[in-house]
C-alpha cells in the first residue's frame, strides 16, 4: 500500500509517524503492521463484496479522517448523507467493515506494543533450564526497589512466598467478543508477529500471509453478536476458555519470570511450589444477588462443568 494510502487508512498512531519520521525509531514498526492489515482486509472486501463496496468503505475513511482533523461539520454532514443512502444490506456490511478495521488497527498496536517491549525491556534469564527466557524488567525493578528500602533479599523473599493474589473471574451478559472471534484475533496476532521475525524464510513469509489472509477473512465472515442471551453455564465456558488459551500459558512464563528475578537480587532458590502467588475464582454462576436465573441447581452445574473442563 502506498504512502499516500496509508495517511487515509492507517490508524492516528500510525498517521502521526507518517507526519513527523525522524521522530519514529528503528523498532517502530506500527505503520508497516496497520498498511499490512489494512491491505490484506481491503483485498478481502473487494473479493466478498466487490470493488464498489471497497472504494465507498475508503472513501467514508477518508471523510471521517477529514473531519476528524478539521472539524469541519461539512464533512460530517457529507459523511452522514453517504451513509443514510446506504440500503439496509450495503449499511451492514460497512458497518461490519469499519468494526473489522478498528478491531485490526487495535491488534497491529498490540503487536507493536509487545516488539517494543520485547526488545528495550527484555533482558536473558539465566536458570540452566530457561537459557533462552526473557525476563521483563518491571519485576525485577520492583524487587530492586525494596532493596533500596533496606530490605534484604531474603526479606522479599520471604515476603513474596507469603502472600497471594486472588484473581476472580466474572461474566456479564452484555459481554459482545465472541469466543470464536477472540480465537481467530489471537491467530491473526500470531500471523503477524511471525511475519516480521528476523530469521524469516521467504517461504515460510508466504505461507504466513496465506494464513493472515484466511484469518482476517475468518474473522470478518464471524458473526460479532451473540443472537441468544447466554446461560450461566455459556459464561463458564467462555471464562474458563481463558484457562486453556492464556492463563495455562501465561502463569507459568510469569513464575519463572518471578524466579528469574529473584535470582538476579541474589535469591539462588525457586519460588516453592506449595507457595501460591496467583490463584483463581470465579463469580460465574453464582451472582444470585444481580441474576434471577442463577439457582442452587444452576450453580452446581456450573461447579462440575468449571471440574470437568
Amino acid at each position: 500500500m502506498a504512502t499516500g494510502s496509508l495517511k487515509k487508512m492507517g490508524s492516528i498512531d500510525a498517521q502521526l509517524r507518517l507526519i513527523a519520521p525522524s521522530k519514529v525509531s528503528e523498532d517502530d514498526k506500527l505503520v508497516e503492521y496497520d498498511a499490512l492489515l489494512l491491505d490484506r482486509f481491503l483485498d478481502i472486501l473487494q473479493d466478498l463484496h466487490g470493488e464498489e463496496v471497497r472504494e465507498f468503505v475508503q472513501e467514508c475513511y477518508e471523510v471521517a479522517a477529514d473531519y476528524d482533523g478539521n472539524r469541519n461539520t461539512e464533512k460530517l454532514e457529507e459523511l452522514g448523507n453517504m451513509l443514510t443512502s446506504l440500503d439496509p444490506g450495503d449499511s451492514i456490511v460497512v458497518t461490519k467493515s469499519f468494526s473489522n478495521m478498528l478491531s485490526l488497527a487495535n491488534l497491529a498496536e498490540e503487536v507493536q506494543i509487545a516488539y517494543r517491549r520485547r526488545i528495550k525491556k527484555l533482558k536473558k534469564g539465566d536458570f540452566a533450564d530457561e537459557a533462552s527466557a526473557t525476563t521483563e524488567s518491571d519485576i525485577e525493578e520492583t524487587l530492586k526497589r525494596l532493596l533500596q528500602l533496606n530490605k534484604t533479599p531474603e526479606e522479599v523473599f520471604d515476603a513474596l512466598k507469603n502472600q497471594t493474589v486472588d484473581l476472580v473471574l466474572t461474566a456479564h451478559p452484555t459481554q459482545s467478543v465472541r469466543r470464536s472471534l477472540l480465537q481467530k484475533f489471537g491467530r491473526i496476532r500470531d500471523c503477524l508477529t511471525q511475519l516480521y521475525a528476523k530469521d524469516i524464510t521467504p517461504d515460510d513469509k508466504q505461507e504466513l500471509d496465506e494464513a493472515l489472509q484466511r484469518e482476517i477473512q475468518a474473522a470478518f465472515r464471524t458473526d460479532e453478536i451473540r443472537r441468544t442471551p447466554p446461560t450461566p453455564q455459556d459464561e463458564m465456558r467462555a471464562g474458563m476458555s481463558y484457562f486453556h488459551e492464556t492463563i495455562w500459558k501465561g502463569v507459568p512464563k510469569f513464575l519463572r519470570r518471578v524466579d528469574t528475578a529473584l535470582k538476579n537480587i541474589g535469591i539462588n532458590e525457586r519460588v516453592p511450589y506449595n507457595a501460591p502467588l496467583i490463584q483463581f475464582s470465579s463469580w460465574m454462576g453464582g451472582d444470585r444477588d444481580g441474576n434471577p436465573r442463577v439457582t442452587p441447581e444452576v450453580t452446581r452445574d456450573v461447579c462440575l462443568l468449571a471440574r470437568m473442563m
